[in-house]
């Protein structure tokens, strides 16, 4: 089983340590992960604080295995790294972009720029673009219906597949639209399969945020024992879709 949804780094008050996130991951028995940073939300963060911290991972960790994912923000630009100098520094297996926790506002030219490039980067070197999905309006799952048309090509992952209807409404229209698990309760994935589309999701836990809020709730539990749940989930989730590839 291969969980398509991991983080490491900064995540609000807590910094989980990189190397030991993806050792937990590794010690589970799961057979590969993908990963992005979460220090990408920080204000004012550089790219130079996240290439240290997937450098640091992979140094320990096979990228083919244990697959990052760069976490675009439209500031990059700004700092001179485009998505082709980045993906040669690191071998990057997808691209992920969060239109809530980063401003993607896709009226402003300069960012449909940027946006144009990564898409047609995914679609040209066929690697996935993991889109973070929400009900806060500017991260809902049409949000790049534009790109998703303009690029068929590009495998498009709502993440969270939040809200439920609207995501099955792009898995209808466009087959290059896929979902994952991460946060993703078994009512709505019922609604998915029965839809007709166990076949797009992907399994993916979002851990360790699970572990963030399980702490804000006070439980007591550790980084391990968490994923340990996250993983039991998966694997529920798993029997349900009926597949174990990514």
């Amino acid at each position: 089983m291969i969980d398509t949804h991991i983080h490491i780094g900064q995540f609000r008050e807590i910094f989980y340590n990189p190397s030991e996130i993806i050792q937990i991951i590794s010690d589970s028995g799961i057979k590969g992960c993908v990963y992005s940073s979460t220090t990408s939300c920080k204000d004012g963060v550089k790219y130079h604080e996240i290439q240290k911290e997937i450098e640091g991972v992979i140094s320990h960790f096979s990228p083919s295995i244990f697959k990052p994912y760069l976490w675009f923000i439209p500031s990059y630009k700004a700092e001179g790294i485009n998505i082709e100098d980045a993906m040669n520094d690191i071998p990057y297996k997808g691209i992920k972009i969060h239109p809530y926790a980063n401003d993607w506002t896709n009226n402003i030219p300069k960012n449909n720029n940027i946006l144009h490039e990564l898409f047609e980067y995914a679609s040209d070197f066929n690697i996935p673009i993991l889109i973070h999905t929400g009900e806060n309006g500017k991260d809902a799952p049409n949000t790049f219906e534009y790109f998703f048309n303009q690029y068929p090509k590009a495998k498009c992952i709502l993440a969270h597949c939040r809200p439920v209807l609207e995501t099955i409404e792009m898995f209808r229209t466009y087959k290059n639209v896929y979902g994952d698990t991460a946060f993703l309760s078994k009512a709505n994935l019922q609604k998915i399969i029965q839809a007709g589309f166990a076949d797009r999701i992907l399994l993916g836990s979002d851990f360790p945020i699970t572990h963030y809020f399980s702490q804000r709730q006070n439980e007591k539990i550790t980084l391990q024992n968490r994923y340990n749940v996250d993983k039991s989930t998966l694997e529920g989730y798993k029997e349900l879709i009926g597949k174990d590839e990514y």
